[in-house]
């Protein structure tokens, strides 16, 4: 009997061995396969991180009209970031030159643009530009816009202190049917201004700012 196991035995060890290496093969294959989606999963998990936690510094340079810069390169940090009520305050600016300089053939457009800019004038800047326009008959918009007009193009705003602006334009003449009259004129200002809230209902609508041009005085560039 003994014998006759032995032989048994003998006869299935081939079969045992050769299924024993495709048991082997396939758990093999299985750790593998689990390996992989292992790392893969913690690949993932870490381009989620990094998506997540990626920090991207902005740099913020100021250039002039033609491209150059005027200041150094800043990160534009939430510590760094442009204070809105600088740039209202820079529109403000730029508003009033416009509708200071500027000339309509429209006569209600003119006096619409006058009377923006005598809402955020006072003091000494409103004595001044009644100065201007009331000294001399050619300062008159009124009578310019019957057989030119005048357009304005801001091309610096800048800021001398917390209060002062120096602010820089170019001014185009033209005849009613759009032809330049002579060259483009450059002009240069000075301005002093004020923050003062609305006092009442007309203030709010025509100054809801309360933003002010308390001193002004232009020149034009000599070329």
């Amino acid at each position: 009997m003994a014998d006759g196991n032995s032989y048994v035995e003998q006869s299935w060890r081939p079969w045992d061995e050769r299924y024993a290496d495709h048991v082997i093969g396939k758990r093999n294959w299985q750790l593998a396969a689990g390996c992989s989606m292992l790392v893969s999963l913690v690949l993932a998990a870490g381009m989620v991180w990094l998506s997540i936690h990626g920090r991207y510094i902005v740099y913020a340079v100021e250039v002039d009209k033609l491209g150059y810069a005027l200041t150094q390169a800043k990160p534009l940090t939430p510590a760094a970031a442009p204070d809105i009520t600088a740039r209202i305050e820079r529109y403000e600016v730029a508003a009033f030159i416009r509708e200071a300089r500027s000339v309509s053939s429209d006569p209600q457009a003119e006096q619409e643009w006058l009377n923006g800019m005598h809402a955020h004038a006072r003091g000494a800047a409103d004595r001044f530009l009644d100065e201007y326009y009331h000294a001399d008959p050619s300062h008159n918009p009124f009578r310019l816009g019957q057989k030119e007009t005048v357009s304005t193009q801001i091309d610096s705003i800048l800021p001398l202190s917390a209060k002062t602006y120096e602010v820089r334009w170019t001014e185009q003449r033209r005849d009613l049917n759009g032809a330049a009259l002579g060259m483009p004129t450059h002009w240069e200002a000075e301005l002093e201004t004020e923050t003062v809230p609305p006092g009442d209902a007309d203030a709010i609508v025509s100054n809801p700012l309360g933003f002010y041009i308390d001193h002004i005085n232009w020149t034009e560039q000599q070329e």
